[in-house]
């Protein structure tokens, strides 16, 4: 019977397609296969380790490790969200008779089909995520009503040492001063005197290339 079994299923092609997603160690593989010809069939979705390089999309088998059952599906597409970036896999499909009924009575139960072909994946590597920590350490809005005048300073921290854009936005979303500021130490600090303004109250905003934190302050 199990002979029998394996000689009606079809050997199954599989075609992978990479998409690999923008967020930091965030990976999939998509693919599909075409369908055994035993009605009633259902799928084990194979993974082996590859210790070498993808080549020509596939493993070279000396290096595929012990092909595992990752997943089993009726449908004839699956997407591997499991995958470590920086690591090769090579994938293979398996059908079977889940029940009794799914199939014709001849075909044994749960015993899956010679593999598929093979098809190799090569993961990309993981960015690495931005430093993080940008915030505001110290602020002060002081009028001068001798000079009619108002004068911010502000500090803040960056350890990613970038650039930084600043800003003081009035309520109507109005930058009244802004300016950038570059910093070797990721301290970074500033003084701005202008005509005073009518505003209450005003926005203090810092920005590097992966995001902004602000504080609203009253004038003194």
């Amino acid at each position: 019977m199990k002979t029998k079994m394996r000689a009606a299923f079809l050997f199954i092609v599989v075609g992978l397609l990479f998409a690999a997603h923008a967020s930091a160690g965030s990976h999939s593989v998509s693919f599909s296969w075409n369908a055994s010809t035993t009605v009633g069939a259902s799928y084990h979705v194979q993974r082996a380790p590859c210790s070498a390089a993808i080549t020509a999309g596939l493993c070279p088998s000396a290096s595929e490790g012990a092909f595992a059952i990752i997943a089993t599906v009726t449908a004839l597409t699956y997407t591997d969200a499991t995958v470590v970036g920086n690591t090769n896999y090579s994938y293979a499909i398996s059908a079977f008779c889940p029940t009794a009924t799914a199939c014709a009575p001849n075909f044994a139960v749960n015993q899956d089909s010679a593999l598929s072909n093979h098809i190799g994946a090569a993961i990309p590597p993981d960015a690495v995520a931005p430093a993080s920590g940008l915030a505001i350490t110290n602020i002060a809005l002081q009028h001068d009503p001798v000079n009619n005048t108002d004068t911010l300073t502000a500090s803040w921290h960056d350890p990613a040492k970038r650039s930084t854009d600043w800003s003081a936005i009035d309520t109507n979303g109005k930058a009244i001063v802004s300016g950038s500021v570059t910093s070797s130490t990721g301290d970074y600090s500033v003084s701005k005197t202008w005509p005073a303004h009518t505003y209450n109250p005003l926005t203090f905003k810092v920005c590097d290339t992966t995001g902004c934190t602000s504080q609203v302050i009253f004038p003194n």
